[in-house]
């Protein structure tokens, strides 16, 4: 555990650095005065002074930055020096800004081109937009995931997890959700044998467990919310679609993870409840013990480490495109409403909502924390 969780500081440092280095080296070529290269959140553990900038590693580690002359100083001196964030175009404030997007995008990019290169251009990716990935379709499969496990349910009482495939009951392959309510609502008060396996299908474990006959309203006899999932055999043939592998398999990506977390939203609105969002939603120590997993769970974890990697790196380019104050993506916002309106949003307004947004973000990040904690735990 120790040595993964060294790797995965490792990771999370060179994640940072590659992200926060696209805005380092924009403003540097714009002649745009560098404050600090940050990792971390302050306050500071450890800085050093290079030049004209600082040099920090930060007690929080979660991210980092990179803060520059001008861009969250109100007074008029500041504003309006030639080497001030604020006093370069508008145009040149949006290209240091999405250059750390840009490149933790390029570098998810190059991860997957490893990936897919070294498994024959063939992946998997999940059946959610029609016609939403390129490439040839080699096979599909379709399969039950149990979604969240109901507080004293049957299931729960057996181990049941969330994020469990079901494979069968009493030897019966089990295909779609549906086959799997009605044979649960069949064999009701009788004890009953899942078998059930990860998402990789490589795991098997078997369980008992009697569905209930009387189940509490909104539950079924297990006490279980399932999810379909539909996987398609993918596999990029010609020489142009391997040279856009990795751009078009990150897109799928995406276009699945939005799919899913906008179904996940809808779930805990319309059961007022937001565990089933919350489990899916994971923060450092999450992350750290998926890493140790992903590490310590085969011979050879080389390459599911870097799809991690690559995935983890994609997630942080969308995320800090998101339009929350104190993100890249709340910092474009402004940047376009000048762009459009060519006035620009006061100062003091503008550093006001990002350190809102900051102080959310962190709050959020600790609850996050805190649900990691429960999570490994319990």
């Amino acid at each position: 555990m120790i040595i993964s969780i060294i790797i995965f500081i490792i990771t999370l440092l060179v994640l940072v650095l590659i992200h926060e280095l696209g805005h380092f080296l924009l403003a540097k070529k714009f002649n745009i005065k560098v404050l600090e290269f940050g990792f971390g959140i302050p306050p500071r553990a450890w800085g050093k002074k290079i030049g004209e900038t600082i040099y920090s590693v930060n007690w929080l580690p979660l991210g980092g930055f990179v803060r520059l002359l001008g861009e969250d100083e109100v007074d008029k001196e500041t504003l309006e020096d030639k080497r001030s964030f604020s006093a370069q175009s508008v145009s040149k404030r949006i290209l240091v800004v999405v250059a750390g997007v840009s490149m933790t995008l390029i570098f998810a990019w190059l991860l997957f081109y490893i990936v897919l290169g070294f498994g024959g251009f063939k992946t998997q990716i999940p059946l959610i937009l029609e016609h939403q990935f390129t490439g040839v379709v080699q096979k599909e499969e379709s399969f039950v995931v149990i979604a969240q496990v109901a507080k004293d349910s049957p299931a729960e009482g057996a181990g049941i997890k969330s994020g469990e495939r079901v494979v069968s009951i009493n030897e019966e392959m089990i295909e779609d959700d549906r086959q799997l309510v009605e044979k649960t609502k069949s064999l009701a008060g009788a004890e009953i044998e899942l078998k059930l396996a990860d998402l990789q299908n490589k795991q098997t474990h078997t369980i008992r467990v009697t569905p209930r006959l009387n189940p509490p309203e909104g539950e079924g006899p297990l006490g279980i919310a399932l999810m379909q999932f539909e996987l398609a055999n993918l596999e990029f043939q010609t020489p142009l679609q391997k040279i856009f592998s990795a751009p078009i398999h990150s897109w799928n990506l995406v276009a699945y993870s939005s799919k899913i977390f906008s179904k996940l939203i809808s779930q805990s609105l319309a059961q007022k409840d937001v565990e089933p969002l919350s489990k899916s939603v994971a923060g450092p120590v999450g992350i750290t013990s998926l890493a140790n997993t992903i590490l310590t769970s085969t011979d050879s974890p080389f390459l599911p480490y870097l799809d991690f990697v690559a995935i983890l790196s994609l997630n942080l380019a969308v995320i800090n495109l998101l339009p929350i104050p104190a993100l890249d993506g709340g910092r474009l916002i402004f940047l376009m409403i000048e762009a459009v309106t060519r006035k620009r949003v006061h100062a003091k307004v503008e550093k006001w909502i990002h350190t809102v947004g900051m102080a959310l973000l962190l709050t959020l990040a600790i609850l996050i924390t805190f649900s990691d904690i429960k999570k490994i735990l319990y």
